[in-house]
């Protein structure tokens, strides 16, 4: 269910945001946002930004590839 609400909060703000945007917003810790957010990944539904030392992570919709 958490889940679900945090795509949809993704899905609704169209910008790029961070784990602790996400932390605040449903009263979670920011571990339990993680989680969340990379179980989405997997999942394929979110994107991150490339992962670089001391470089914020920020997460949006997934972009659709078309298949040919």
């Amino acid at each position: 269910m958490k889940k679900k609400q945090i795509l949809d909060f993704i899905q609704e703000i169209k910008t790029p945001c961070r784990t602790s945007d996400i932390a605040s917003r449903f009263e979670m810790s920011a571990y339990q946002a993680r989680h969340y957010l990379m179980c989405l990944e997997k999942e394929g539904k979110i994107g991150r930004t490339p992962l670089r030392r001391g470089a914020r992570t920020l997460w949006e919709v997934a972009r659709e590839t078309e298949k040919y």
